[in-house]
């Protein structure tokens, strides 16, 4: 077992949204905002080495294979003669990815934009988000006024524009886990530009719609998704005690693939396998595929300067599911706000065993963040978490991994 010590000295910019520009600006003139975001970390924790190679395709099917794929839910007279010629199956390299104690510097992202009045009642924002890991920006523009918010951004959809409860989930681990953050968008919208509506809060009731606008989902003849989310919002009180409540559900309609496409492409990708980990994700079938529903709900129960927070997402398609469930504790001490979260993660491949077991990827993460302002600009933070992962593809190998990340942070925008 390797062993690495984790201090991770961060540096992130406090987040900056379309909401948060500036709303006094008059006359048709420009406002500029800039928010960047660098870290430095030593990345450590209890990791595995890795592990000899083992049979793991004779461990899963028996001697009879085309018996034993239909058993799990192949169509008749499905085989596998490559995969079934190999007997050595590589595991998990190194989940810390080979990381040491020495200390790194990345910069992660920069965020800046503008935003004006373009009326007495319409706040016009322009943003840019230039990711430095694949070099790429993201823009971004949102109009507010009294008729609500239309924002296109990528990515961005109802649900996550209207889940409530996230605090205590999303924190940054040292392996990689089963989902950092809540689910908050389909297949057909993660990688694509969304345009969303959000009404303006009435009796404490907020609706928002959208839809993805990217070339594979406006209806051309190679697109693949169509997609459609709604997100509701409610707040009310009861005494001191402030109710959040937030959620919402998105459609993704695969116009190329469906449940009979996945089981092809799960039999194509078993067969070329090499690893322990590409073989189960296609005898089992470890990845979205075909048309996929999401759905979300989460509550903040606030009262004085404490909130409670909790929230449950998940992604249901034609192949594998994804739940995550999370809560967390907040509050504040002479300055100090923190949150302590605790979250489950779970990926259910589409198809069992031959002995009917079940087969499914499980995480857990346990946080804590804790930010001081130092000036109106300038926040420190300290952010520590621990994470455990299970894969049943690892069982001949090292089984499961779990390592822990700290770090102090020091956030700036202006």
């Amino acid at each position: 077992m390797k062993r690495y010590l984790i201090l991770s000295y961060l540096f992130l910019s406090t987040p900056v949204f379309a909401g948060d520009a500036p709303t006094d600006i008059t006359g048709g003139e420009f406002e500029g905002f800039v928010n960047l975001k660098t870290e430095a970390y030593v990345l450590a924790g209890n990791c595995q080495l890795q592990a000899s190679v083992a049979d793991v395709f004779g461990n899963e099917i028996g001697n009879d294979v085309g018996a034993d794929l239909v058993t799990i839910g192949f169509a008749s007279g499905s085989t596998l003669p490559n995969a079934d010629d190999i007997d050595e199956w590589t595991f998990d390299v190194d989940p810390c990815d080979g990381h040491d104690q020495s200390l790194k510097l990345e910069m992660d992202e920069l965020f800046f934009g503008t935003s004006t009045n373009v009326s007495d009642d319409i706040t016009l924002t322009l943003a840019n988000t230039f990711k430095f890991d694949d070099k790429s920006f993201s823009p971004e523009l949102s109009l507010e006024g009294t008729f609500g918010i239309l924002e296109v951004k990528e990515a961005k959809t109802a649900v996550d524009g209207l889940l409530k409860g996230r605090d205590g989930s999303g924190s940054k681990t040292a392996i990689d886990v089963v989902s950092t953050g809540h689910l908050t968008s389909t297949s057909g919208s993660k990688n694509a530009y969304n345009i969303t509506y959000y009404t303006p809060s009435l009796s404490g009731l907020e609706m928002a719609v959208g839809t993805s606008i990217s070339d594979r989902n406006i209806g051309n003849n190679d697109s693949e998704y169509t997609t459609m989310s709604l997100g509701l919002g409610y707040e009310t009180y009861v005494g001191d005690v402030v109710i959040s409540l937030g959620g919402g559900i998105e459609t993704a309609n695969n116009r190329i693939k469906d449940a009979s496409n996945c089981l092809t492409d799960d039999l194509s990708k078993a067969d070329s396998a090499t690893d322990a980990d590409t073989l189960f994700d296609g005898l089992y079938g470890g990845t979205a595929c075909g048309d996929e529903i999401l759905s979300a709900l989460g509550m903040d129960l606030s009262f004085d300067n404490y909130t409670l927070s909790t929230a449950f997402s998940n992604l249901n398609s034609e192949n594998a599911d994804t739940d995550v469930w999370s809560i967390g504790f907040g509050s504040s001490l002479k300055d100090v706000n923190y949150t302590i979260g605790y979250s489950q993660q779970s990926l259910d491949y589409a198809r069992k065993k031959v002995s009917g077991e079940k087969v499914e990827n499980k995480s857990t993460i346990i946080s804590l963040d804790a930010t001081k302002p130092l000036n109106e600009n300038i926040d420190l933070g300290l952010s520590v978490s621990s994470s455990d992962m299970d894969k049943p593809s690892q069982e001949l190998g090292n089984g499961p991994d779990n390592a822990w990340r700290a770090g102090v942070s020091i956030a700036f925008g202006f």
